[in-house]
Order: structure tokens, then sequence, then C-alpha cells
């Protein structure tokens, strides 16, 4: 549900949470009151129900995005909430994520919001998945402020802090999809012979800045200077390669011309097969309709339809970012879905569905249907 004012959230948590025996709320709060975040959380505390938070850029609800309020879902929860913390580290630690106690609830899924700045984002989730494989699914965003400046943005009950994961796991099955609609420009694959993290340095063996540069004029026929870099490279960002999936989109943030290299928001391993990608409005808002239609094959009815939707998809769909989210919730009528959709504009966008790896995506948009 969409909370327009924050003075009411602690009371419509409460007023949710009757429902369950075992409650824990999700918070999605947009950046417009990361001010006031310490006296939202103390009223949060003494609501007394289990909560996990993070700062978005923008909220999601049907149709509209929102730049104030707070999106909030309750849900029967399996286990208390997880945090995890400094994740700027190489010694960070991953819990137990399912308890003795959830071994008889099936297939639970776990919402997981993550900051998106922080640096062990993708080892996180791997971390995850080979501790758990598919026993759960997980759906959910990285958080952070749409400037990209580096602050905290990750809340409980202890306050709120940054490098950080915190993840509820809730009894209700789920339905995933992440689609993206940006297609190949190149046939020839471009393998990244140089990386570190999201730093990319060489593409097939080249520097990669010249690389990128090259190709995106080669193939998009546009100029892509290092000092303009992020507005004409979002429209031509790197997709890797995944068998029998769609690629997976890797966006180009920032060109350094003293050592022609390229960060990226989210990393590229060593070695990795990537294809120059670009797309149109049509595109991608076809893929919003693609997700919907993967998450309704089963024959189920949603209690909570969830969408995390990329902020640079915002930034390249402009005025028609609207036409994306409306279709996808006519899509979900189509389908006889009466949950409205709704969720945050992120930095980066979580999903695990099927026996799929658990996986970061960039400039993606995520359904999931939840359901008893």
């Amino acid at each position: 549900m969409y909370i327009a004012s924050i003075q009411q959230l602690p009371q419509a948590i409460q007023q949710a949470a009757t429902s369950y025996e075992q409650p824990i709320a999700v918070i999605m709060l947009a950046e417009s009151h990361a001010g006031q975040i310490n006296r939202i959380i103390d009223e949060l505390v003494e609501s007394a129900i289990p909560f996990i938070g993070a700062i978005f850029p923008a909220l999601i609800h049907g149709d509209r995005t929102f730049t104030e309020g707070a999106i909030v879902n309750v849900f029967p929860a399996v286990a208390a909430p997880i945090l995890i913390t400094g994740l700027n580290r190489d010694d960070y630690h991953i819990p137990e994520l399912l308890p003795a106690g959830a071994a008889g609830t099936g297939s639970p899924t776990g919402i997981i919001l993550l900051d998106a700045m922080t640096t062990h984002t993708d080892t996180l989730l791997a971390g995850i998945f080979n501790q758990v494989g598919n026993r759960i699914h997980f759906f959910g965003g990285c958080s952070g402020f749409s400037d990209l400046v580096h602050r905290p943005c990750i809340f409980t009950a202890d306050g709120i802090i940054r490098d950080a994961a915190v993840i509820a796991l809730t009894s209700l099955n789920s339905s995933l999809s992440a689609r993206h609609g940006w297609q190949r420009l190149n046939h020839e694959p471009i393998i990244a012979t140089r990386t570190c993290k999201n730093v990319v340095y060489e593409m097939n063996w080249e520097p990669a800045y010249d690389f990128y540069h090259t190709s995106v004029k080669t193939h998009g026929e546009s100029d892509v200077t290092a000092d303009a870099f992020y507005n004409k490279a979002s429209y031509f960002p790197l997709g890797l390669y995944r068998e029998h999936q769609e690629d997976v989109v890797r966006d180009p943030l920032l060109a350094n011309t003293s050592d022609q290299s390229i960060q990226f928001a989210s990393s590229v391993p060593e070695n990795s097969v990537m294809y120059l990608l670009h797309g149109n409005t049509d595109s991608l808002i076809e893929a919003a309709i693609t997700a919907v239609d993967d998450c309704c094959t089963a024959a189920i009815q949603s209690d909570h339809c969830l969408i995390m939707d990329c902020f640079s998809r915002t930034l390249v769909l402009g005025d028609a970012f609207g036409r994306e989210l409306a279709a996808a919730g006519r899509q979900l009528q189509i389908h006889g879905q009466h949950a409205i959709p709704e969720g945050a504009v992120t930095l980066g966008e979580i999903s695990s569905y099927g026996e799929d790896y658990l996986e970061l995506f960039n400039k993606t948009i995520v359904v999931g249907l939840l359901y008893a």
C-alpha cells in the first residue's frame, strides 16, 4: 500500500499486521524523507512490529511514481529480520538464512533490500545462493539516492546504516520474472579481458573506453564522449551473456580517460562475454508486459504484486515511463490479477526464479507475484 503521509506509517503497519500471527513489514521510503529517518524509525520501533526498510529515488504505485511517502507491505514472517553489514569489507558474514523452524514451510520468499553503492553486491548474492540454492526465492532491489552519492540507506529497528543488506523471509510463495527489452547491436562477442569488480580496463585486449567508444560509433551511430558519458552511454549498455536467457545488463556510468577504464553500476567478472545493447520505448515497454506474462503462467491469485524498476530506465523512457507501468498493470488485469502493482525505482534489481541463479540486474524491470 502507498502511504502518502509519513505520520500515518506506524498506524498503517499496525492495522495491516493484524492479519498475521507473526507479521513483518517491508518499507520502501522515498528519498525526500531521509532527513526524518531517525524519527520515523523511533515511531516504528514503538509500534512493536518487526520491519526492514530502505530509501529509494522514487516509489511506484499503480501507473504512477511518487517522490514522497512510502510503499509498505506486511507479510507473514518465518524468521526475524536478517541484517548483513560490512559489505564494504572482505570479511563480511552471511548468517544462517533458513532457521530450523522454517524447514517445513515449503519455499519461502526472501525480500532483499541492498545498498546499491556498496562494494560486495554480487559476491553477497553469490554467497546467499551458495547457502540456500533455490530453497528460497529472492526478490528485491538496490537502494540509494538519485544523485548516486553513497549515504546510509538501509534501516532496521537498530537505525539507518550503509554498506548493508536486509532480508525479510515470508511464508508466501512467489512467481518472479526479470526482463529488460534491450537488444544486441553487435553479433561478435566482446570479452572483458581485464576487470576489477565494477571497473573494466580492457575489452578485447584493448583499452576499454577506446573500444567502447568505437563500438558505439560503429554499431549505434552515436558519439559517446567522456565529458558527457552517462547521458549517451545510458542508451548503449552492455549485456553479460547468459545461456537460454536475456543478457544481464550492465550500466556504464563513468569513463576515466587517464587509464581508459569504464566504471559500471555492478560488477563485471573478468573474461565475461558481453554484447553492446540498445533499446527504444516500444521494446522496453514490451519487456514489462512479458515480465508480467512470465509471472502469470500458473493458476494463482496474488496477494501482492511487487515491481522493482530501474532508475536508469526512467531516464531513458522519460515521460513514457508511466506508459510502461500502465502497460504492466493492464497485463495483470488481463491475467485476472487484482493486486495493485507497487514497489520502487531502484539502482539495481534482484531476482531468482525457477532453477536460475540469484542475479543482480541493471536497466531491468523485475515483477514478483506473492501468494498463499
